[in-house]
């Protein structure tokens, strides 16, 4: 089978896509003086921000009788990684335009190797999460092993959306502007720093169709609310239905405009 094999590809590829990734984490950060702390900075103060006009300037609440900022934090961390992804994914290929003639090379792994990349910087913003959770008095258990299987879904994901987009932006330069909205307004559609019970309860299911909001709820679920990912089985079947339809029609067109790369670049 078709997945088998490109399991088996990543596997026999494993170092390449090691050095990569630690390259392309490594080339992030050349020439600065605080290298990876500024990849904290603008989030930190971002959700800073966003806490001191949600909660001081307009009064919200708590949500769910929990720390606020912890709720958004844990909300947002996801989110992060997601946009860091798919906003530079757009320039992976031309990135590597070096490679692309090289027989040997296998070009589809470029959208991994910016997933592995992330990571790193995931981890780290991950870990300080759970740290603060922790001194604010936030008590976890073994559902906070969820983390993982959640951030696999959203790896999922990203991957098919940079195979489209990586592909058609070489084609297509507006693809890269597409992106950027499609980003900016993500954020403020998708129940980040807002709780989706503020949706009249007919019109809830269509935060199904996001499939981004699957994995923040499911952060969020691991990290305050204590809800184990099986007993959300609608919103889990709507998530790897849209999720595989998207990795899926991904790999299509990347295996589809793979031949013109090196024409066009």
């Amino acid at each position: 089978m078709i997945v088998f094999r490109f399991i088996r590809e990543l596997f026999n590829r494993r170092y390449m896509i090691y050095t990569l990734a630690k390259r392309d984490f490594q080339n992030q950060y050349t020439g600065s003086y605080l290298g990876i702390v500024w990849n904290f900075i603008q989030p930190i103060a971002f959700i800073f921000i966003l806490w001191m006009v949600l909660s001081i300037g307009f009064n919200i609440e708590k949500l769910g009788n929990n720390n606020h900022i912890f709720w958004l934090i844990s909300g947002m961390v996801s989110w992060f990684y997601f946009s860091d992804v798919f906003s530079t994914s757009t320039q992976i290929i031309q990135q590597y335009n070096f490679m692309i003639k090289k027989i040997d090379f296998s070009i589809g792994i470029l959208p991994i190797v910016k997933i592995a990349s992330s990571t790193v910087n995931h981890a780290i913003f991950l870990v300080l999460t759970i740290i603060y959770g922790l001194v604010s008095g936030i008590e976890f258990n073994f559902y906070l092993l969820q983390i993982f299987y959640y951030a696999v879904a959203l790896q999922v994901l990203m991957l098919g959306l940079c195979w489209i987009s990586s592909s058609s932006s070489i084609f297509i330069k507006d693809v890269k502007n597409v992106v950027e909205i499609i980003v900016q307004f993500g954020f403020w559609l998708t129940p980040i720093f807002w709780d989706v019970k503020i949706l009249p309860e007919n019109y809830r299911w269509l935060m199904n169709l996001n499939p981004i909001h699957y994995v923040i709820s499911g952060y969020r679920d691991s990290l305050i609310y204590q809800i184990p990912f099986w007993q959300k089985p609608i919103e889990t079947i709507y998530f790897w239905v849209i999720t595989l339809t998207i990795l899926i029609s991904g790999a299509l067109i990347f295996k589809k405009l793979r031949p013109h790369f090196a024409e066009v670049i």
